[in-house]
């Protein structure tokens, strides 16, 4: 049996080489879905096994701190332990990193180890066989089943993925029994080894995307190297799928040629605007991400109620795009337009459901709060795409606020004041930035040096708009005049 070939795919995935960096962007249709960078993704170790050291177990947090070689504690969880082997201090353990480090937080790791193929995922201490929910047809997961009872060993299990379904038995036994050989050597390794280590390494960057994003909606591939065509070719060679996408070469920049550049801009902004006029706002704290959704100059309804059904339902499916996007994870917080009924509710709730079924993380939809806000969780093993492609502004710190011109002008006015009590200060020359040229106008100056009773120069030039600089002239004194010699009396 083989893989279905669907006739109506949409999804290109370009690849991108500037130097020695590749960056990589899934699109479907003109959308921009996802966007990945080597140099930023190369530092993630989620995925990675390590043979760790118990360096101390916390009973109060339920947890343990565990040494794996990286320069940082990894964090285990007594519910990612599951018994499997004894958390005790100074105990070696074989461990997978579950979770990428985040800030000052170290790595996520867990006992429940799992090698991941193109197919499905073997679980070598795991007897469950579970199968994707994205493969909804009861007869292709019965038959999953079947082939994994009979292909399965004692205590073993697996995990088949969306790609699993029409996949020959022959070709998921041989996958399979990859997979188990890969195991073999990793455990063969932990025993014979005492130290913290890397036991097993993701495989290289193209051929994880292509592992993990491949579908069968993949009509082409684009590449813009000739060495990344071969690396593309050789990795879809390895999976034995039934379909095999087009691989195109362009030349120059292919991030240009298809209009990626411009894609990628609303990964930078705040505001989403809607097809039919509404927008979102996307806030992100600390705690959480909060997401407004406004009808702005939408009118796509006969009345308020439909429009504002019609705005959440197109907000819905935007919302899932940019979280997927932006790979934004952790507790999601989205204030819908106030709808009247629970069917309106369910309505939105059924879009959301459908649009993360494009997502490979996980995704948890909790429903309406009694205020009306829609409470939800997604869960990545990755940091933000935001926290790669940009940084806290220097001048307000994230805050995106910063003082006001009124206020910086007050502190000018002081700091002026305190330095001109030295009376040997004549005059000052002032730069500011120039959001002060509203304040400090030129007949604001002139009373500022009535005011002061010292001479004053300003200039707008200073680049900083929360700041300024101020250079004190002091007094010249008067030069003394020379000496001059007593003329010689004559005898």
């Amino acid at each position: 049996m083989v893989a279905r070939i669907q006739n109506n795919r949409t999804q290109t995935i370009v690849f991108s080489r500037i130097e020695d960096e590749v960056r990589i962007a899934s699109l479907d249709g003109d959308q921009l879905e996802e966007i990945f960078f080597e140099d930023m993704d190369s530092e993630s170790v989620t995925g990675n096994i390590y043979l760790g050291k118990v360096e101390n177990v916390v009973p109060s947090l339920e947890a343990a701190f565990v040494n794996i070689g990286i320069g940082r504690n990894a964090f285990l969880r007594f519910k990612d332990a599951s018994g499997q082997q004894k958390l005790e201090k100074n105990n070696k353990v074989l461990v997978q990193v579950s979770k990428d480090p985040i800030g000052s937080k170290g790595p996520q790791i867990t006992l429940k180890v799992s090698i991941p193929g193109r197919s499905l995922v073997y679980t070598p201490f795991s007897k469950h066989i579970g199968i994707s929910k994205k493969i909804a047809d009861q007869q292709e997961r019965n038959r999953l089943t079947a082939v994994a009872k009979s292909v399965l060993e004692n205590k073993e299990g697996v995990i088949f993925r969306t790609a699993a379904f029409g996949v020959g038995e022959e070709t998921i036994k041989e996958e399979l029994e990859s997979l188990r050989e890969n195991w073999n050597k990793i455990n063969e390794t932990f025993r014979r080894s005492r130290k913290p280590k890397i036991l097993y390494e993701e495989p290289s960057f193209v051929e994880y995307i292509l592992r993990e994003r491949l579908t069968e909606n993949t009509k082409e591939i684009v590449v813009d190297s000739e060495e990344l065509w071969h690396d593309v070719v050789a990795g879809i060679s390895k999976f034995k799928s039934g379909f095999k996408p087009v691989v195109r070469y362009v030349e120059g920049d292919a991030f240009a040629s298809e209009e990626v550049y411009e894609k990628m801009k609303i990964l930078y902004t705040r505001m989403v605007s809607l097809p039919a006029g509404g927008n979102i706002y996307i806030d992100r704290t600390e705690a959480m991400t909060v997401i407004d959704v406004n009808s702005a100059s939408s009118i796509s309804g006969n009345d308020v109620s439909e429009t504002s059904l019609n705005t959440n339902l197109e907000a819905a499916s935007e919302i899932a795009r940019q979280l997927r996007l932006r790979n934004i994870g952790g507790i999601v917080v989205i204030d819908f337009i106030d709808m009247k009924n629970d069917e309106d509710r369910q309505k939105v709730i059924s879009s959301l459901t459908a649009e993360f079924k494009k997502d490979k993380a996980r995704t948890m939809i909790m429903g309406f709060t009694r205020l009306g806000l829609l409470e939800m969780t997604r869960k990545r093993s990755t940091a933000a795409i935001g926290s790669k492609l940009y940084s806290s502004c220097p001048i307000c710190k994230g805050t995106g606020r910063i003082e006001s011109p009124r206020a910086v002008y007050q502190r000018l006015l002081k700091d002026l004041s305190r330095g001109f009590q030295d009376e040997s200060l004549t005059s000052a020359s002032i730069q500011v930035y120039q959001n002060m040229s509203g304040i400090l106008t030129p007949e604001n100056q002139k009373n500022l040096v009535k005011t002061l009773k010292r001479e004053i120069s300003v200039g707008f030039t200073w680049p900083i708009p929360t700041s300024y600089e101020i250079k004190f002239v002091k007094k010249q004194e008067k030069p003394k005049k020379p000496k001059t010699k007593a003329k010689r009396e004559s005898k």
